[in-house]
């Protein structure tokens, strides 16, 4: 708790520094892309269009549902967020995911 004199900001100290992004894919056409699910807006309903599109789109595409993977709640503290997003990464990568879609906000 800060003292009587001390201030404290509203946005908080940043608590992520960057990081290097991966490079883009030239095309999905026969890789494998997991989806990650938020259960924020109507996932249950949009997934299924989204397989479809992509799996007329890219040829040979394969595709790991949602359900496969822990529902990825980004509630909570830092220290849990970090735990699904490494257990959600470790999945993706036993099931040889080459791309995530992560969430579905509406």
């Amino acid at each position: 708790m800060p003292s009587r004199t001390e201030a404290v900001s509203p946005l908080g100290i940043p608590v992520v520094t960057g990081h290097k992004l991966s490079a883009r894919l030239d095309t999905l056409a026969g890789k494998t892309i997991g989806e990650t699910y938020n259960e924020s807006f109507k996932g249950e309903y949009m997934f299924p269009v989204y397989r479809e599109l992509l799996r007329e789109r890219f040829p040979g595409v394969k595709i790991i549902p949602y359900t496969e993977f822990p529902v990825s709640l980004w509630k909570g503290t830092p220290a849990y967020q970090r735990q699904k997003a490494l257990e959600v990464a470790r999945l993706a990568k036993e099931r040889g995911c080459d791309v995530l879609i992560s969430g579905n906000g509406g």
